[in-house]
């Protein structure tokens, strides 16, 4: 009888476990998915509500957006969920999940902007600031988006502070768009950004841009002082561009200027799965992201969503796994792990 007893527990038990793992995607035990307001929170918000109702249908999973209020609670969010979350960090915020979980978490996909998988940190300046080298934004006032964001803060800041280079004031604006207005607006001397490297005019047979080139190549003719050409939507992919649906873009770019890159390749932002998410619902989730967005050449359903410049503008994914954050971690003289 004994026997019977605790073989009927065990099975209840058993029972119990597989319940609560099918629970998983259901309205009652939702699976969240992290977003930060890199670029407009409203627009990612309403953005982030498309693509997780579109991820849902195709996995049958119940997905639920979630914007965070700023970087920093992306990764403590990350690190305290408990099975049930993913998010799309930016890569500095990776390596700090990375480190509040010790490494329970898994980067599956990064994202790919005009064929890149990465990108720049820049300063920007306006054009009638007088600012003409780094040692010039000594006692001004600094426009960023968050301390945890690597283009906007951390590489920036740890350029500053090897050349000696102290703001007269700081404005912490809360995401990369707000950023590069406050900027225009003349709210602040120099801002720190991403920046996307330049492309090509339609009819340009020539080679393409490459670091160490004219930083405004395409963009700004320094002889004329003027736009390079008129169809700055085709050329310019630089911060400058997120204000083009608000402000004049050819006169957001004949008041700022980019001053200089921040130094080299930043890796792109990803998707990444907290800790203990069960395996093959990540490999759902991921083969549906990756059918939603497409490829640029072959653009899925979802594509126009994604690649929103005032979402995070992704036009393909890559597969990628934790080394790929390698270089961005030599940057910053943070170990690499042992795996």
């Amino acid at each position: 009888m004994r026997r019977l007893l605790t073989l009927t527990l065990i099975v209840v038990m058993a029972l119990g476990v597989i319940g609560y793992a099918q629970e998983l995607g259901t309205r009652e035990r939702p699976i969240y998915m992290l977003l930060v307001p890199s670029t407009e929170s409203a627009t990612i918000g309403v953005v982030g509500a498309q693509i997780a109702e579109a991820l849902s249908e195709a996995t049958g999973l119940y997905i639920k957006e979630s914007v965070q209020a700023d970087y920093t609670g992306m990764i403590e969010a990350m690190a305290a969920s408990d099975g049930d979350t993913f998010g799309v960090p930016a890569s500095v915020q990776y390596l700090g999940i990375y480190e509040r979980t010790g490494g329970n978490c898994s980067i599956r996909l990064a994202s790919v902007r005009y064929g890149e998988g990465t990108y720049y940190g820049a300063i920007y300046v306006r054009r009638d600031s007088g600012i003409e080298s780094i040692i010039d934004l000594h006692d001004k006032t600094w426009v960023y988006n968050d301390t945890t964001s690597g283009s906007g803060y951390v590489i920036p800041k740890q350029i500053f502070d090897k050349l000696g280079i102290v703001p007269s004031d700081v404005i912490e604006s809360g995401g990369h768009t707000n950023t590069i207005a406050a900027l225009y607006e003349g709210q602040g001397d120099f801002a720190t950004v991403y920046y996307s490297k330049p492309t090509p005019p339609a009819d340009w047979t020539g080679d393409t841009w490459e670091y160490g080139d004219y930083i405004e190549r395409w963009v700004w003719d320094p002889n004329l002082e003027d736009v390079y050409t008129d169809d700055l939507n085709a050329t310019c992919r630089d911060a400058r561009r997120a204000l083009k649906s608000t402000y004049d873009f050819a006169d957001v770019v004949r008041e700022i200027k980019v001053l200089m890159l921040e130094g080299d390749e930043i890796p792109n932002d990803g998707i990444c799965f907290g800790p203990d998410f069960p395996v093959d619902v990540a490999d759902t989730i991921v083969d549906a992201i990756k059918a939603h967005i497409g490829t640029a050449a072959n653009p899925g359903p979802g594509n126009a969503l994604w690649a929103d410049e005032n979402f995070y503008e992704w036009n393909e994914v890559m597969d990628v796994d934790d080394s790929f954050y390698d270089k961005l971690r030599v940057t910053l003289l943070i170990p690499i792990p042992e795996r």
